[in-house]
Protein backbone atom coordinates (compact mmCIF):
# COMPACT_ATOMS: atom_id res chain seq x y z
CA UNK A 1 0.00 0.00 0.00
CA UNK A 2 1.59 3.12 -1.08
CA UNK A 3 1.24 6.92 0.57
CA UNK A 4 -0.27 9.86 -1.77
CA UNK A 5 2.42 11.83 -2.60
CA UNK A 6 1.50 15.50 -0.87
CA UNK A 7 3.48 17.30 -2.97
CA UNK A 8 3.11 16.07 -6.99
CA UNK A 9 5.73 16.75 -8.92
CA UNK A 10 4.40 18.85 -12.51
CA UNK A 11 5.69 19.58 -15.77
CA UNK A 12 7.57 23.18 -16.12
CA UNK A 13 4.17 24.54 -18.00
CA UNK A 14 1.51 23.42 -15.75
CA UNK A 15 3.79 24.65 -12.83
CA UNK A 16 4.02 27.96 -14.85
CA UNK A 17 0.02 28.29 -15.63
CA UNK A 18 -0.69 27.65 -11.81
CA UNK A 19 2.07 30.00 -10.41
CA UNK A 20 1.61 32.91 -13.49
CA UNK A 21 -1.79 32.72 -15.49
CA UNK A 22 -2.15 33.77 -18.16
CA UNK A 23 0.89 36.34 -17.72
CA UNK A 24 3.55 33.17 -17.11
CA UNK A 25 7.28 33.57 -18.49
CA UNK A 26 8.06 32.61 -21.69
CA UNK A 27 9.27 29.02 -21.95
CA UNK A 28 13.05 29.94 -22.37
CA UNK A 29 13.02 32.30 -19.57
CA UNK A 30 11.90 28.98 -17.72
CA UNK A 31 14.29 26.90 -19.18
CA UNK A 32 16.75 29.50 -17.77
CA UNK A 33 15.43 29.90 -14.29
CA UNK A 34 15.85 25.85 -14.04
CA UNK A 35 18.99 25.79 -14.98
CA UNK A 36 20.43 29.04 -13.02
CA UNK A 37 18.76 27.35 -9.99
CA UNK A 38 16.25 30.45 -9.41
CA UNK A 39 13.18 28.17 -8.53
CA UNK A 40 13.53 26.22 -4.78
CA UNK A 41 12.98 23.26 -4.62
CA UNK A 42 14.89 22.78 -7.65
CA UNK A 43 13.28 21.18 -10.91
CA UNK A 44 14.47 17.97 -11.86
CA UNK A 45 15.51 17.20 -15.56
CA UNK A 46 13.89 14.06 -16.65
CA UNK A 47 15.31 14.17 -20.53
CA UNK A 48 14.07 17.48 -21.92
CA UNK A 49 11.55 18.20 -19.58
CA UNK A 50 11.90 19.79 -16.15
CA UNK A 51 9.30 18.43 -13.43
CA UNK A 52 8.94 20.93 -10.22
CA UNK A 53 6.76 20.51 -7.20
CA UNK A 54 3.39 21.85 -7.21
CA UNK A 55 5.17 23.68 -4.00
CA UNK A 56 7.93 25.33 -5.69
CA UNK A 57 8.36 28.66 -5.84
CA UNK A 58 10.59 31.09 -8.21
CA UNK A 59 13.61 32.86 -5.33
CA UNK A 60 15.46 34.69 -7.77
CA UNK A 61 19.14 35.07 -7.09
CA UNK A 62 20.88 33.21 -3.86
CA UNK A 63 21.64 37.19 -2.68
CA UNK A 64 18.05 38.16 -2.77
CA UNK A 65 15.79 38.53 0.16
CA UNK A 66 13.69 36.01 -1.74
CA UNK A 67 15.68 33.05 -1.71
CA UNK A 68 15.84 32.37 2.40
CA UNK A 69 12.36 33.44 2.69
CA UNK A 70 10.93 30.32 -0.12
CA UNK A 71 13.42 28.59 2.07
CA UNK A 72 12.37 29.07 5.48
CA UNK A 73 8.70 29.31 4.28
CA UNK A 74 7.92 32.64 5.30
CA UNK A 75 6.51 35.63 3.81
CA UNK A 76 8.50 39.20 3.79
CA UNK A 77 7.86 41.29 6.59
CA UNK A 78 8.57 44.68 7.39
CA UNK A 79 10.41 45.71 10.22
CA UNK A 80 10.13 49.63 12.05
Amino acid sequence: MSTPNVDPMVTLDVWAKEQYGEAAPTVGTLRRWCRELKIHPAPQKHGRSYFLRRSARYVGDFNDRGFLEAIRGTTQTQHS
